[in-house]
């Protein structure tokens, strides 16, 4: 569920930003007699003051956190595993499984919401601000829903169901956007909630399968390869459109999510032949963490229970 209002809270302030900034901008260039490249300047200005605020944000929960630990006494623990870079290649073989995963997925949202507002208004004849308003659906959705469904999946476990489960919705909400005029809402409320879904059954099988004292670097090279494919397939989809219209980077987005999906039917394979760990119900995990014994911070909640994820 922490994924879940994790992804809550971050896409309120998407969804602000697909509602506010055009206005603003329409705004400003109405009263200001400047240039357009100006007006769009003080718009990323006031855009820009929203990353101040995530500082000072930042600067006063790290305050409290050693406010709290004077007031507590609390002792910083000293690290008991030396993390290095090169630990990298000895990650099991499911991490990078998930990480591809999480790279094929998002990547079919990101650049898609980006390219989605001339999407709209070009084949369904949307003006601009209903074309914002369907395309930041997946936003609005997920900023209600995510807590919501991210509290089913902690109380029902079944991660590579939910994961399965919410790929397949967003391909077919892609399908429908590509080859139908069926109305596109009922495809952007399915992606929506597909996306709120992803988030807090996915990223949590990092946790399961790394180290305690490699979590940080795991989550960080997961993101890195995120932000890696997203620069790539960025790049490729304006080529596309520009090239071949929006069908075919809809045909593109439906590929990168196939591919998703059958890896996660791989993955899904591989576990069930090797006790089903990361599938299995919340009931099944506890028993399992409670017939464990006391385990130091270098193992994991599947250390020396499954050959595939230790290879």
């Amino acid at each position: 569920m922490v994924f879940g209002f994790q992804i809550s809270f971050a896409r309120v302030g998407s969804t602000v930003n697909f509602i506010v900034m055009e206005p603003l901008y329409r705004y400003i260039k109405k009263q200001i007699s400047v240039p357009n490249y100006q007006s769009l300047s003080i718009v990323l200005l006031v855009a820009s003051l929203t990353c101040v605020l995530s500082l000072v944000s930042a600067l006063l929960l790290a305050w409290q956190d050693k406010r709290a630990e004077k007031l507590l006494h609390r002792k910083t623990p000293e690290a008991t595993e030396v993390v290095k870079m090169s630990d990298v290649i000895y990650f099991p073989k499911v991490f990078w499984i998930v990480t591809f995963i999480i790279v094929f997925y998002y990547t079919s949202i990101f650049p898609f919401v980006a390219l989605g507002k001339v999407f709209f208004e070009k084949k369904y004849n949307f003006s601009p601000d209903s074309a914002n308003l369907i395309n930041g659906i997946i936003y609005i959705i997920s900023s209600i829903c995510a807590p919501g469904l991210g509290l089913v999946i902690d109380k029902t476990g079944r991660n590579l169901f939910w994961v399965f489960l919410s790929i397949l919705g967003t391909l077919v909400s892609h399908m429908f956007l590509a080859f139908t005029f069926v109305n596109p809402y009922i495809a952007m409320f399915t992606m929506g909630l597909s996306y709120s879904m992803l988030a807090s059954a996915l990223w949590p099988l990092i946790a399961m399968v790394i180290p305690e004292h490699q979590m940080g670097t795991a989550y960080g090279i997961a993101q890195s390869v995120e932000n890696l494919g997203l620069a790539v397939v960025a790049l490729l989809s304006g080529i596309i459109v520009d090239s071949d219209g929006y069908y075919m980077v809809e045909l593109f987005f439906c590929l990168l999510l196939s591919a998703a999906l059958l890896l996660t039917a791989i993955l899904w394979t591989c576990d069930s032949m090797n006790k089903g760990i990361l599938n299995m119900s919340i009931h099944q995990r506890n028993q399992l963490e409670s017939n464990k014994p006391p385990c130091p911070e270098k193992q994991n909640l599947l250390h020396n229970n499954d050959n595939f994820i230790e290879d």
